[in-house]
């Protein structure tokens, strides 16, 4: 009742302020014309007729009768000025209604702009108009100035539209003192003016080198004011004239100096990070870690106990460059990134070949790959100082992985060591009982550096023998990605071979056109030796292959060639003796000391989980192959029974194959105290307030909410601990803050102080289901009703179901969040939606559907393809329905969307998906008769 008690008292104060100001505006409009008549009457003397009348009137002495004349006429023009300026204010102040009622302090903005002449006019004017407002529609009690952000870290689902920059775009690098309410200066970053036809993903591809950065420019600029009164809301609208300001990134220029795109080098010190060189596909969607939050102030945030935390020195420990994965080996956090970059790729695919009908869902991720695809995000996100504002303590993140090109093959005084290591003059040899799984672990870390490079060309490959790739990494493709497997050791050989005589060819090709350069116009420019990249050559030879192997190694360059074997070494070649653990024991060279080298390894196992992901990311099965003869070799790890998906936990949406629920009343809209929307931007409602609350909660609360809305079923400390990527010395207190926070900001908005909003039961955490309702509930509870056995043959019983069900589903899960956790979250969720969609879609390609049936599926494809445009069973359907309703253009420019969307990854739609569109565009040929 806090609330309706002080809303009431502003609105007397409002309307007390409102009677007050009327009154002085028609003291001055109303009573100072009358006291000027009941005084002097009107000043224009009778008595004077023309302009010579006028002069002898001039000319006679001062009375006082003239002077009052006189006296009044100068009132009267100055009351006639103050009208005048009345008139204007009021237009001004009624063409500004709209930036009024966002923003009350623009009154305060005007007033200090005018004129001492105009002042108080506007004085009058603005507080009559603006103590009308408060008596409409008072401010918030929950409600608190908004605070400066920082970075947050990106790669949900990229949903932003791609259109071309203009040219000529600048970016502004001067310190901007953008001051919120409440005092709050905005700290020193570059900023973009935007241009019309610009995107968030234009803007994040110049400026931040990787259009999926985009989450970060939209959590940095979302709060902020802009110069015409409003702001971004929509990560899809964008208008032009607005001020963005581009976050920090590892290789973003102080604001002295402007941004440019610069070459990715390795650092020279081996304890310096190198540089964060991204590419489209390295950065998945949404995830969260604290060096990508964003630093607030406010005064409903509060941080008991802050001193605890940081006083630990979390912060000061070393960051690591290895990512552990107990007794299945130990990958680096380069390799890590790989699988990061990944992991969008298999989503992706995932999604294509899912069938509604057949499949329950999609399988998830190894906990390995999931674990070092944490990892190596929480290392791409930016570093920021600690703040002692900050609710909760992150881990401390990895070191920054190495360029994309780059791959590592162990660590040393905690900074990892390229693949150039190898690179010795007669090879390096590889021995001990570690050896196969370093060498295991160097091909995964050849293949994941090409997966951060897509879709452009790999720079590192490899030629492995079929025998030892079996014994490696078992069910490989003999040609797949940077992996390439040869019959045995002589055709390997011969392929190394090939390529040195590729690089020479090329090296006299480009050393020719130096000298020519001006080639024919129908000349294609030569190959460069640089776009050939490092080969390296892995393999267990025998004695009859030591001549070819030994006059192959005497050319090793890390550039060109680089020649590794196993168990067997080659006459003059370093030999490295190789732990279990990786420990690796190598003679000493002249010009290098020797230091602890420790290899990167993985188990058979290990390896097969992280190929399994590979694999998928490329659309691509296990690749079983029977060999004729017996390899000597240790025979390859047998494949394991493809696992089968987990069921799905009690606190998500209930599978398909599960018995048909009842159906449950739909609940009230908005009945309950507060509302959570998670589908689309994190937002908070009050229940009788349409505006938002919450915009001043810092995005580690927003980040709290969601995974608790995500399993209304409740998760213990320990697991929320875990997905939020929290301190293990400070995640208590860290959730006694948010917990607090939470409390405080609905409380103030709601006005209930009786009950927790968010129900502690010993260590575990839910959101309280009688007074939080969220928008993930009634999409859940609508799909249910679609499989109740009433709606199995009434196909208008399960389109409403449907219906009900996307009107929900706004946009992805927790669109524009940067949360690691949130992508199984987000896939799930995705699959259910256009799941139900697909199999009313299959329902009304039926040639006995009505047509209001067919356009009812229609608009909710189109609805999705919007959220999901590189879905493309979606686009598929959606293709087919709208030329069976004559909709040509629009089925074109649905294929067109899904192009362009598969290009980004580097992808095209598949041939049923060209031949729905190639059967309509070719136009008839017509024969003509003379």
């Amino acid at each position: 009742m806090t609330t309706s008690r002080t809303r009431t008292r502003q609105r007397l104060s409002a309307a007390t302020t409102a009677l007050a100001a009327l009154a002085l505006t028609l003291a001055l409009l109303v009573g100072l014309p009358w006291v000027l008549w009941q005084a002097a009457g009107v000043p224009w003397p009778d008595r004077v007729s023309s302009l010579s009348e006028l002069a002898v009137r001039l000319t006679q002495p001062m009375s006082d009768p003239l002077l009052i004349e006189l006296l009044a006429l100068v009132g009267w023009v100055c009351w006639a000025a103050f009208a005048c300026t009345v008139i204007r204010e009021i237009t001004w102040y009624a063409t500004h209604v709209p930036q009024l009622v966002r923003d009350r302090g623009a009154h305060d903005l005007h007033l200090a702009s005018t004129t001492l002449k105009g002042s108080l006019a506007a004085l009058c004017i603005g507080t009559l108009i603006v103590a009308l407002l408060a008596l409409w529609r008072p401010q918030n009690a929950g409600a608190q100035p908004f605070a400066p952000i920082q970075e947050s870290g990106s790669h949900p689902t990229v949903t932003a539209p791609f259109t071309p920059s203009p040219a000529g775009a600048r970016l502004s690098t001067t310190p901007h003192p953008a001051t919120a309410a409440g005092g709050v200066t905005r700290g020193s970053l570059p900023e973009y003016t935007v241009r019309d036809g610009d995107t968030l993903w234009d803007i994040a591809r110049q400026h931040l080198g990787d259009g999926l950065k985009w989450p970060r420019i939209y959590a940095l600029n979302k709060d902020r004011v802009q110069d015409d009164g409003t702001c971004l809301t929509d990560p899809e609208l964008i208008r032009p004239g607005w001020r963005l300001a581009i976050p920090a990134t590892h290789s973003t220029p102080t604001p002295s100096s402007p941004l440019h795109d610069h070459a990715h080098t390795q650092p020279a010190p081996e304890t310096t990070p190198a540089p964060i060189s991204t590419s489209p596909a390295q950065q998945a969607p949404t995830k969260d870690t604290r060096d990508g939050h964003p630093a607030r102030t406010g005064p409903a945030d509060p941080a008991p106990s802050r001193s605890g935390p940081h006083d630990m020195g979390a912060t000061q420990r070393p960051a690591p460059a290895t990512i552990g994965l107990g007794q299945a080996g130990l990958i680096g956090v380069t390799l890590a990134a790989g699988l990061l970059a990944a992991r969008r790729y298999w989503h992706w695919h995932q999604r294509r070949l899912h069938d509604p009908e057949t499949d329950t869902d999609i399988p998830a991720l190894s906990p390995l790959v999931e674990k070092a695809a944490q990892a190596a995000h929480a290392a791409t996100q930016h570093r920021t100082p600690p703040d002692p504002e900050d609710l909760v303590v992150r881990r401390t993140p990895p070191r920054p992985p190495l360029p994309v090109h780059t791959v590592s093959i162990g660590v040393r005084d905690n900074t990892e060591v390229p693949l150039d290591e190898l690179a010795t003059s007669n090879g390096c040899a590889w021995t001990g009982p570690g050896a196969e799984g370093a060498a295991r672990a160097l091909l995964v870390g050849i293949l994941t550096a090409a997966e951060r490079q897509r879709p452009g060309r790999p720079r590192v490959t490899a030629i492995v023998p079929e025998d030892l790739a079996d014994a490696l990494l078992p069910g490989l493709p003999p040609q797949f990605s940077a992996l390439t497997q040869c019959a045995d050791t002589t055709e390997a050989i011969q392929a190394a071979e090939l390529h040195l005589l590729a690089r020479a060819r090329a090296r006299h090709e480009h050393e020719h056109d130096a000298m020519n350069p001006s080639p024919g116009p129908n000349e294609q420019h030569p190959t460069r030796a640089a776009d050939l990249g490092t080969l390296l050559l892995l393999t267990a030879p025998q004695s009859v292959h030591a001549g070819q192997l030994l006059a192959l190694a005497s050319r090793s360059d890390p550039d060109a060639v680089i020649v590794l074997t196993l168990k067997t070494a080659l006459p003059g070649a370093e030999r490295w003796h190789i732990a279990p653990d990786g420990a690796t024991t190598r003679p000493a060279r002249p010009a290098h000391p020797v230091t602890p080298l420790r290899l990167f390894h993985l188990t058979p196992d290990a390896g097969h989980e992280m190929t399994d992901v590979l694999l998928t990311a490329h659309g691509r099965r296990p690749h079983l192959r029977v060999l004729p003869i017996p390899s000597p070799a240790p025979s390859p790890t047998p494949r394991r029974p493809q696992s089968q998906p987990e069921p799905t936990p009690d606190d998500e949406a209930p599978d398909s194959s599960d018995p048909p629920l009842a159906p449950e009343p739909p609940a009230p809209a908005r009945g309950k105290p507060v509302r959570l929307h998670i589908f689309g931007p994190i937002t908070l409602y009050a229940r009788g307030n349409p505006d938002p609350i919450g915009t001043q909660l810092r995005p580690e609360v927003h980040e709290f909410l969601a995974l608790l809305a995500a399993h209304p079923a409740g998760l213990l400390a320990s697991d929320i601990a875990e997905k939020l990527h929290l301190d293990p010395a400070s995640d208590q207190n860290a959730l006694k803050n948010l917990r607090r926070a939470v409390r405080r900001a609905l409380r103030a908005a709601t006005g209930i102080t009786a009950q927790e909003f968010i129900l502690r039961q010993g260590e575990f955490h839910k959101l309280h289901p009688d007074l939080v309702e969220t928008d993930l509930a009634e999409f859940t509870a609508a799909l249910n009703r679609e499989f109740h056995p009433a709606n199995a043959t009434s196909h208008s019983n399960s389109l409403a179901a449907v219906q009900e069900a996307l009107d929900h589903y706004r946009g992805p899960f927790a669109q524009g969040s940067d949360y690691l956790w949130a992508d199984a979250v987000r896939e799930h969720l995705a699959v259910k939606a256009t799941d139900a969609a697909l199999r009313l879609a299959r329902a009304a390609e039926r040639p006995d559907a009505a047509s209001e049936h067919r356009e009812a599926v229609l608009a909710l494809l189109e609805h999705l393809g919007a959220v999901h445009p590189d879905h493309e069973r979606l686009a598929q359907h959606t293709i087919r329905l709208c030329q069976a309703a004559g909709r040509h253009d629009a089925a074109r420019h649905a294929y067109t969307r899904l192009e362009r969307h598969l290009a980004d990854l580097g992808l095209e739609p598949e041939l049923p998906t060209k031949a729905l569109i190639a059967s309509r565009t070719a136009a008839p040929r017509t024969t003509s008769t003379r």
